[in-house]
This record gives C-alpha cells, structure tokens and sequence, in this order.
C-alpha cells in the first residue's frame, strides 16, 4: 500500500516537469489527496461495502505512512464527496457509503441551470430519448417487460378507481421509469433519473404554486389507455410502432404541459 502511494506520488512529481496544450505545469497531488484516492477507489470498486467501518485512526496511519492530521485531511476529502460518514463515540467512525446518484443528479441540476437550461428542453430530451428505449425495450427484453409494465398499470388503475391523484401520479411515474430501467444500459438509466428527478420536482413544484389540476379524469384514462396500448405492442414484438406510438404519446404530454406551466422558464435547483 505504502508503496503505491509512494510510486503514485513520485510519478505526479516527475509530472511537473510535463506540460500540457497550455502553460501550466501539472499539479503535483497532496499526500492526503492521494490516500483519499486509494480509498475512493476501494469504496466505488465495491472492495469496501455500504456501511463497512474503516479501520482504528492508528491502523491508518501506519498503513498509510502518513501523519494523523494528513489521514484526517483524507478522509474529509471523502466525506465531502459523501463516501463516508464520521461520527463520534466509542462505536463511530468512518462509515462507507457508495457513491450517491442523488449528488451528481443535484449537481447535474446546477450545471443544467448555469447553462439556462428550460424544462422544455428537459422534456425535449425525454421525447428524443424515451422512445429509443421503448424500441430496444420491444426488441430485446418484451418477455420480462411486459409484466412488470402490467404490475404499473394496475396500481393506476387502483389509483383512478380510488380517486387517489397522488397515487394514481407515483404509479404513472414508475411506468415510465420502468421503460428506462428495462433497457438494462445503466448510463442510460443513470441519466434519464436525473433528468426526470429534475423535470418531475419543477413541475410539481409549479403545479402548487399555481393550484393547478394537471390533469382531469378524463385525461387519466387516456394516459392509462395509452400505456395498455403500448404493452400490447411491446408485447406483440412490434418495435417500430411502439416507438412511434410512444412518441406521439410523449409530443402530446408535451403540448399539454405547455399550456399549464411556464416550461420556458430556466429551471432553478436551488430552490
């Protein structure tokens, strides 16, 4: 271990006599930066599991060859990044967590709004990207999709039947993320989450703001019939026609949001 931090940090130090494109030499890494990177790397390979404790401070350093206050730089490093969590007492600790899919959806969020970033241009992204995966869902994965589609549209159609509009707007929801989820690509799946974490809190958001009834009963029974509709062409094998109906699906919502909330406007995260 010693010798990987030392082999580590005498390459970053020969790396300051290198330059890049610009004029700036590379910064050489501090010896805290170092140890907090073989940690991290321990936490996101999954060498350290959820909720494991890290070793006595002791045992640390003498593994590390580092000062105290250097390991405690280390791992404030890592608790900034929401890796581990200390607490105190005869029980505490460093305790370990994985990395965090909220983090980088809020700091996504911040990035989007840096930019000027609208939730018409969120939504845009959805049309453009959900479809596809109602195609590769059809063409790939149409026997294990069906059911767990079929399980969505019957908490709807529970929740319509129970006049639950909150409910009936949760199982609505797990619908669509279902067809993200059963395209299998995790990158995918990692950043449609994000943008519809995004897209979902603004709207609700807004729709309390304004009081406004996002959709009627009438409207419900539609969205439920169009998500029966799509089953049945996932289900037939017919890849192309899902995701052309699920477009025109999408374009439709689209237009309807639209004429209920300020979809112009820059998103705000910090709200």
């Amino acid at each position: 271990m010693t010798q990987d931090l030392a082999g580590a940090a005498g390459a970053a130090g020969r790396s300051l006599e290198m330059r890049d494109d610009g004029d700036q030499p590379f910064r050489v890494p501090k010896t805290a930066e170092l140890v907090a990177r073989d940690l991290r790397g321990k936490i996101v390979r999954g060498e350290l599991k959820e909720g494991d404790t890290l070793p006595a401070e002791g045992e640390l350093v003498e593994r590390y060859s580092v000062s105290r206050p250097t390991l405690r730089e280390a791992l404030r490093i890592l608790e900034s990044e929401a890796l581990l969590t200390v607490t105190r007492g005869s029980r505490g600790g460093p305790r370990v967590h994985p990395p965090d899919p909220r983090l980088a959806a809020r700091h996504f969020g911040l990035v989007l709004q840096n930019r000027g970033t609208t939730l018409a241009d969120i939504f845009g992204a959805r049309v453009l990207i959900e479809p596809s995966c109602v195609h590769l869902v059809a063409s790939t994965a149409r026997k294990a999709a069906v059911p767990v589609l079929n399980q969505h549209i019957e908490q709807q159609r529970a929740a319509i039947a129970a006049k639950d509009d909150g409910q009936h707007s949760r199982a609505s929801a797990r619908f669509h993320r279902a067809l993200i989820e059963l395209t299998g690509n995790m990158p995918l799946i990692l950043l449609m989450n994000m943008l519809t974490h995004i897209y979902e809190s603004h709207i609700a958001t807004a729709a309390l703001a304004a009081n406004v009834q996002r959709f009627d009963t009438g409207a419900r029974q539609r969205g439920l019939k169009a998500h029966e509709k799509l089953v049945a062409l996932i289900e037939a094998g017919d890849a192309d026609g899902a995701e052309a109906y699920w477009r025109k699906h999408l374009e439709s919502i689209d237009k309807l949001i639209r004429e209920s909330f300020a979809v112009d406007r820059a998103i705000d995260v910090l709200e």
